[in-house]
């Protein structure tokens, strides 16, 4: 039998709960609220980190939890070295906490970029 795996975090000592794995990403990233009146509404933003099932991202306003976003993040892998990337992903906001909100992904995929987005 495999031992038990210790699924700590190393910074914290806190024991993880989450099943996707967190990457610390500093990404430009724009958003906006699903629903919003126009498309004028996007604001830019910086990740904070990033899994395979979410996002946390810093906000200059308070989003409350369930709402539904829409997010542009800059991937810093280009497509052959040369088409950058930006990643596009729908959710809603499971928390907010100071200046930083976490988004659970319902949809992602990647897109080319065809520049950048701050």
């Amino acid at each position: 039998m495999a031992p038990a795996q210790d699924n700590r975090d190393p910074a914290t000592g806190i024991q993880e709960r989450r099943t996707s794995r967190r990457f610390p990403l500093r990404l430009p990233v724009k958003y906006r609220r699903i629903g919003a009146p126009s498309i004028s509404d996007w604001t830019t933003s910086e990740s904070v980190n990033i899994s395979s099932s979410g996002l946390l991202f810093t906000t200059s306003e308070t989003i409350r939890a369930g709402q539904g976003i829409e997010a542009f993040i800059m991937w810093p892998v280009s497509l052959e070295k040369r088409i950058p990337l930006k990643l596009v992903v729908r959710g809603f906001v499971v928390r907010t906490s100071g200046d930083q909100s976490a988004v659970c992904f319902e949809r992602h995929e990647f897109k080319t970029a065809h520049m950048p987005l701050a």
